[in-house]
């Protein structure tokens, strides 16, 4: 599939059949906030992403998934992304940076994400891993992925610094495991 020559899919095969699928960039966008949601338990996050993607949900399950994983990375294979650093972590977050999502696609493409009635997902993808690296949100990406070790001096302290500024908050598990730390290190307590 490339979205050069080929119209952008409606559907997924499965089992030889054409599935419809939906494709707004709302929807995948939801996906990623359902799978990255600690309080929905992991045993009902793959129902509610199947009737997110799927208007009636194939009876193959596992194809279905599949094909929605496929649909969600725009029909690339997975690998590296521009969603996480080196390390693996997260460097935007939906809920997060939607101001600086929107400013950025209202800068560079005139976009009102809010206002627009539908975008295809996999274009919406396009745009936003082309984001221009000028704008505020590719800037503080950059200083979320930026590895400063190998960084010297003002530049280090500068990116350190940045990097805590725009720092992406901490899921209360995280927060809560910090705080007891800091508290059994402040007081003695074994960890």
């Amino acid at each position: 599939m490339n979205l050069l020559i080929d119209a952008a899919p409606e559907s997924v095969t499965i089992n030889d059949h054409q599935v419809p699928v939906r494709t707004d960039f709302r929807i995948s966008i939801l996906f990623e906030q359902l799978m990255l949601d600690r309080t929905v338990p992991d045993s009902e996050k793959l129902p509610l992403a199947l009737n997110l993607y799927y208007p009636d949900c194939p009876p193959d399950l596992s194809a279905a998934v599949k094909q929605m994983l496929w649909f969600y990375r725009c029909g690339k294979p997975k690998d590296k992304s521009l969603d996480s650093d080196n390390s693996g972590r997260k460097i935007y977050d939906y809920d997060y940076d939607d101001g600086y999502i929107f400013a950025a696609f209202l800068a560079d493409y005139g976009i009102d994400l809010e206002a627009i009635p539908y975008l295809h997902w996999w274009k919406y993808k396009a745009l936003f891993d082309s984001l221009r690296v000028e704008n505020k949100f590719c800037r503080i990406l950059n200083y979320r992925a930026a590895d400063t070790s190998e960084m010297k001096g003002e530049q280090r302290r500068a990116y350190e610094r940045m990097k805590k500024l725009y720092a992406l908050p901490r899921s209360a598990d995280e927060q809560e495991k910090l705080d007891d730390i800091e508290e059994k290190l402040r007081h003695g307590g074994k960890l």
